[in-house]
């Protein structure tokens, strides 16, 4: 009897657990269908916008009427979907395009006071502002939002690409003394962040960038000298090959240093046997000991 009443237990425990599964299943399906409706009907409204983005200057202005409200309205419809962020950038993006500059700083100012806890939707918003000024020719006034992203929002992505950016920028428009002043200014702050936050990826990706920039300078030495600082820093936390590798390629490629080369890369092997980047260390070495 005692067993009989065990069985109809776990039997009933069973059905309720089905139950439960088959309800989640179903749930689960729901929020599935749910956000692949809202995806379709961004989609849609994506469309109408790429148009515009295609042709700014053949599309007539209903046209970024009827996209900027189409985009508006789902906005309104999806207020927490992570598509909403998208819709209003690119409400910012279509004004650009057309020319639109007030309407499009406008847009954006409105980003950055919405989204006041999230720095790196700030930092974009400044960031396009800084465009908007950039495309109009007001180079001065895309340099101050450019500054300002660098001083408040440092740690983000575009915290960390915007110096380079302004480098590139002096690079483009043939103005080689600024842009030499730059990247030494991007160096500073690069080392000024990892100091600040070190012995973090962050710190990482910082000294990276200044090892980069010393690249673009063509400053080798300096640029092996950090790389072995990140080396030094980091290898107990992370593998190092790739590091090693750009080394060996500027001792071989831009210092001609046959020695210095093959060192480079036989530590590589050495310490990192199982590398992706062992077959194209043993082909160098291989080439270096022919000549």
């Amino acid at each position: 009897m005692k067993s009989k009443q065990v069985a109809c237990r776990t039997s009933h425990v069973a059905y309720r657990i089905s139950i439960v599964i088959l309800l989640f299943s179903l749930l689960l399906a729901g929020c599935m269908n749910d956000e692949y409706a809202i995806e379709k009907r961004y989609w849609q409204a994506q469309k109408q916008a790429e148009k515009i983005f295609n042709n700014a200057k053949a599309s007539p202005p209903r046209e970024l009427v009827k996209a900027v409200n189409t985009l508006n309205n789902f906005i309104k419809r999806y207020p927490q979907n992570r598509l909403s962020i998208e819709a209003e950038f690119n409400i910012a993006r279509l004004y650009i395009v057309k020319e639109e500059y007030d309407k499009a700083r406008q847009q954006l100012k409105e980003i950055i006071n919405k989204y006041v806890k999230v720095d790196n939707i700030r930092a974009e918003a400044i960031f396009l502002i800084g465009n908007s000024y950039e495309i109009e020719d007001k180079w001065n006034l895309a340099l101050q939002q450019y500054k300002k992203i660098m001083e408040d929002f440092s740690t983000t992505v575009r915290g960390l690409d915007i110096p380079i950016y302004i480098a590139q920028h002096y690079k483009i428009k043939y103005q080689p003394e600024k842009m030499i002043a730059a990247y030494q200014e991007a160096i500073s702050y690069y080392k000024g962040l990892a100091v600040k936050h070190s012995n973090t990826p962050f710190a990482f990706n910082a000294e990276s960038l200044a090892a980069q920039c010393y690249l673009a300078l063509k400053e080798w030495q300096n640029a092996i000298n950090t790389f072995n600082a990140i080396i030094e820093e980091y290898k107990a936390k992370m593998n190092m090959d790739a590091v090693l590798m750009n080394i060996a390629f500027i001792y071989n490629n831009e210092l001609k240093d046959k020695i210095k080369t093959k060192e480079t890369l036989e530590r590589l092997i050495k310490e990192y046997p199982k590398s992706k980047l062992i077959k194209t260390a043993t082909a160098l070495l291989k080439e270096l000991e022919k000549k």
